[in-house]
């Protein structure tokens, strides 16, 4: 009786909360530095920008090679980066505020998106710049319609596929970092015998960074990209790696950001590639916005689908003036989630303060040029240092959920798909170009493959699973085994399921006092993603929830009074704890919100 003695005192002194429902107000992981709210002084706050956009300037290749498709001269060439530089740092603007239905309310500067590349291309193949603007204000308004319906998606987008959206995003910055470091651009390219000096200058800048990281005081790892960004530069130039020569720094003189002349046109021939590229680049963003939630929660336990249709919404927005503005499609930056992981600077601030230097840039174009000529290699570091977290990130989501045959069908054939894209770029080359934008990028293609499968998968399970139960005669193990079973069809968290064994658990042992002899009770378990209900029926006597926990003396004069005791300990592991009685048949219904 002491240990039912130390049960009771524990029960009396613990705090009446629910352990099941989800704390509403984010809370801050230990490895950040600056939270999402939180106001980081002047110096980080400016050096963080500068390190995102910084990062941000390897997407500005896709523009510069769009342009180059459309066959316009220099001038031109330089108005248009500088009006994509200005519609860059407006939807960093947008992504990064918190507003009541737009903006992901978290550090999110925006880039050029390389998913929506190829028929960009293929835009300014056709019909030049003008054709290329009418189209990326297409593919603003589908990702608009995209955002809208993100609700209705939620059962479609579960916590593994959006941990695979960002094991992708991750893979897919450490490749072209990669790329970039090495030059190699085919899979069938093989190692030179001595590398070309802005590789090997690559690999030192790569070497540094997580030298700095690791063995750097704290305030170092805050600029540790930026550090080696200009270390990396000032290299490159002493050993004539930078072609000053093909700048044209002696024609610059500051000018208006100004859109594109000429009307931007619309192609119905490239509608559909478009569209399906539009949805590609939301996908990215569902892992963008997905990792950026878990990185500034440290209770994340799924993606919260109405900040994702804020972000995308806003995202379409950016995307749409951008077109305006006559620049290539503009997306969330992975390269930016990755940065953020690593420096813990998670302030949305720095979003805004980025979109700020973007737009000055834009003025700027002495600074344009110097950004086309970044040494490729020093970028490359950045980027496989940044992609390291991502990847992490995003295998941890995955895992966070119980997985069973399907579910591991879905993230490792989806992965294998997308690494066909990276090993044997020639098969997928001949595909239509309506399938351009999706079999043109292992993002893309992976990621539709996810959600393919997981909604074809999806036909057959079953909402509820229930089970025969003999309170004394039947082991309490195969309660056990059949919450984990029902568990891993459903991919329910497995810190909820846990919490539910226990609570059936001890229901199955206060049924031995309430159970009507030779009946057995039935146990029946339902899931909708949002909440995981138990209900036990059987015949016999009603179990008493509403009364306070039993004192030593009642439990001494009446051994009945452990259902009182019981009752209080499973209401502890449940979010909500209701029962039913009709006649001698009663109900047990235990809620655990998901």
């Amino acid at each position: 009786m002491s240990i039912v003695s130390s049960i009771v005192d524990y029960l009396r002194s613990a705090p009446r909360t629910d352990p099941g429902r989800r704390q509403r107000p984010a809370v801050k992981p230990a490895g950040v530095t600056w939270g999402v709210d939180e106001q980081p002084p002047a110096l980080v706050l400016w050096v963080s920008a500068v390190q995102h956009v910084l990062l941000a300037t390897v997407t500005t290749a896709f523009p510069l090679l769009v342009i180059e498709a459309a066959g316009v001269p220099h001038e031109v060439e330089r108005q248009v980066l500088s009006a994509s530089l200005f519609a860059t740092g407006v939807c960093s603007l947008l992504l990064s505020l918190r507003g009541r239905d737009l903006g992901s309310g978290a550090l999110m500067p925006a880039a050029f998106s390389g998913v929506c590349f190829t028929v960009s291309v293929a835009a300014a193949k056709q019909g030049g710049l003008p054709l290329v603007a009418g189209m990326a204000m297409f593919a603003g308004l589908v990702q608009f319609v995209v955002a809208r319906l993100i609700h209705r998606l939620r059962p479609y987008l579960p916590t593994e596929v959006a941990g695979f959206a960002m094991l992708m995003s991750g893979l897919t910055l450490g490749i072209i970092g990669f790329n970039l470091i090495t030059g190699v651009s085919a899979a069938g390219e093989v190692m030179h015998e001595n590398m070309e000096p802005g590789a090997t200058l690559g690999v030192v800048c790569l070497l540094v960074t997580i030298g700095l990281f690791v063995w750097g005081a704290a305030g170092i790892r805050l600029y540790v990209v930026l550090i080696v960004l200009a270390g990396g530069y000032v290299a490159a130039a002493l050993l004539g790696l930078v072609p000053f020569s093909e700048a044209h720094l002696s024609e610059v003189v500051p000018q208006l950001p100004l859109p594109v002349s000429g009307w931007p046109t619309f192609a119905p021939n490239l509608a559909v590639p478009f569209a399906v590229a539009a949805l590609a680049a939301s996908l990215r963003a569902l892992g963008d916005f997905s990792t950026i939630q878990k990185i500034n929660d440290a209770n994340w336990t799924r993606p919260d689908m109405q900040s994702i249709r804020h972000g995308l919404t806003a995202n379409s927005i950016g995307m749409f003036f951008g077109g305006l503005m006559g620049s290539v499609p503009i997306s969330t930056s992975s390269a930016s989630v990755g940065l953020t992981i690593t420096t813990g600077v998670n302030s949305r601030v720095v979003g805004l303060a980025a979109g700020a230097v973007f737009m000055i840039l834009s003025f700027v174009p002495f600074a344009q040029e110097l950004i086309i000529l970044a040494p490729r290699g020093v970028l490359g570091s950045a980027l496989v240092f940044t992609a390291c977290f991502t990847i992490v990130n995003g295998m941890q989501a995955m895992v966070s959920r119980l997985m069973d045959g399907r579910r591991t069908l879905v993230v490792a054939f989806a992965l294998l798909l997308a690494f066909t894209r990276y090993l044997f770029p020639g098969f997928y080359a001949d595909a239509p170009a309506f399938l351009q934008p999706v079999v043109g990028s292992p993002m893309a293609l992976g990621m539709l493959t996810a959600l393919l499968l997981n909604a074809f998968f999806r036909i057959g399970i079953k909402k509820t699973g229930s089970m025969e139960f003999t309170p004394g005669i039947d082991s309490l193990d195969a309660l056990e085994q059949f919450a984990d079973k029902q568990g891993g069809i459903w991919g329910a968290r497995r810190d909820v399921i846990q919490r539910a064994t226990r609570a059936m658990i001890e229901t199955a042992e206060v049924l031995e006092l309430l159970i009507a002899p030779g009946t057995a009770a039935r146990i029946t378990m339902s899931f909708d993603e949002y909440w995981l209900d138990v209900t036990t029926e059987y015949r016999g006597k009603p179990l008493v929830t509403g009364a306070a926990v039993p004192n030593h003396e009642e439990l001494l004069a009446d051994a009945t009074q452990l259902t009182r005791l019981a009752a209080v300990m499973i209401r502890r592991l449940t979010t909500r704890l209701t029962t039913e009685s009709d006649g001698d048949r009663q109900r047990i219904r235990l809620g655990f919100e998901h």
